[in-house]
């Protein structure tokens, strides 16, 4: 059995720390957020009519390959995603629309985290551990938390962040590593969030666009588990999230708001807010679908190795595992 530590309790450490917990290793995942989610959060909104949930970061999957379509299997049978069945629908730049088409999409019952919930089950998941520095050596490694405090040993770490968290803190070790986390492009995207007290109408249920302010536009309320007020979030498009980056939150949430106004028609929301994701989706991944130093028991992966899609977040995760799990075999 092998000490392992695990840092980031998104989907690719879950699916690592799953494979390498049933071969039989100890396993600890460590995560700076206060709870499951990621950039699969789920904001949760009190409102003058209720409760509602709004996937202000990613708003759905889809399901290819074997190893997630038997993960997927098991969270639908546990009531934790479902098919969404919204009218999903492609917006032109001549303002044509068209059904969406592609691959059926998931999403998770209630919010898009109880998919990590659920990918999580069973794990030793400890929130609230952020970690600032890989310490120690090769079979003895310890990690240093930002309350000053140190847990180890463990002979293996695996490092599950995204990419522009993930270069310091191999850089000591790996520096080849952190120079491929480094070279990754992400580009960012700001997420506002509108509660409606009265119906908002609109002949869709989702959007994606393709030109102006907006990229995506959301019908929570149209997501299975969903209940209370009429809620939609609004996602920036790429380059207008990078322009408006540094404006304040109540800035783009009203700009985005506006820009809505273009596609829908509502009255004044009861609720609006922003959320700024500095690195939302890969632009330029790595290229491969993890990177493991055997001799030295440090590995990593995640979405940016592959692209922004969460199934290579998790294909990432259990690849790793793979390779650890072999190793530690000979």
């Amino acid at each position: 059995m092998t000490t392992i530590a695990i840092i980031g309790a998104g989907l690719a450490g879950a699916a690592a720390g799953r494979s390498l917990l049933e071969a039989g290793h100890q396993v600890t995942l460590f995560d700076k957020g206060r709870g499951p989610g990621g950039r699969m959060s789920t904001r949760r909104m009190e409102t003058a009519l209720g409760t509602v949930r709004l996937d202000h970061g990613a708003q759905f999957f889809t399901v290819r390959g074997d190893g997630f379509t038997k993960a997927v299997a098991g969270w639908s049978a546990a009531g934790a995603c479902a098919s969404w069945q919204g009218k999903l629908i492609k917006i032109g730049a001549d303002g044509s629309s068209d059904p969406l088409g592609g691959d059926d999409r998931y999403v998770g019952v209630g919010g898009m985290n109880q998919v990590v919930k659920a990918a999580l089950e069973g794990l030793d998941a400890r929130f609230g551990r952020q970690v600032l520095a890989i310490e120690g050596g090769p079979g003895a490694w310890s990690l240093r938390f930002s309350e000053g405090e140190r847990e180890g040993p463990f002979e293996v770490v695996l490092v599950a962040v995204p990419a522009e968290q993930t270069g310091p803190l191999v850089s000591d070790w790996v520096p080849h590593m952190a120079r491929e986390a480094e070279a990754v492009q992400s580009a960012p995207c700001w997420a506002a969030m509108a509660v409606f007290d009265t119906p908002v109408t609109a002949d869709f249920d989702a959007a994606r666009l393709e030109t102006g302010p907006l990229s995506w536009i959301s019908r929570e309320t149209s997501k299975p588990g969903r209940e209370g007020p009429e809620a939609w979030v609004l996602h920036g498009s790429p380059a207008w999230s990078k322009t408006h980056l540094e404006e304040t939150a109540d800035e783009v949430a009203q700009a985005l708001l506006s820009a809505f106004a273009g596609h829908a028609t509502f009255t004044a929301p009861i609720s609006l807010t922003a959320h700024r994701w500095r690195y939302a989706q890969i632009e330029q991944p790595a290229g491969t679908p993890f990177g493991w130093a055997e001799s030295l028991g440090l590995g990593v992966c995640g979405d940016w190795r592959l692209g922004p899609r969460i199934e290579y977040a998790f294909a990432s995760g259990q690849a790793l595992a793979a390779a650890v799990i072999e190793s530690r075999a000979l």
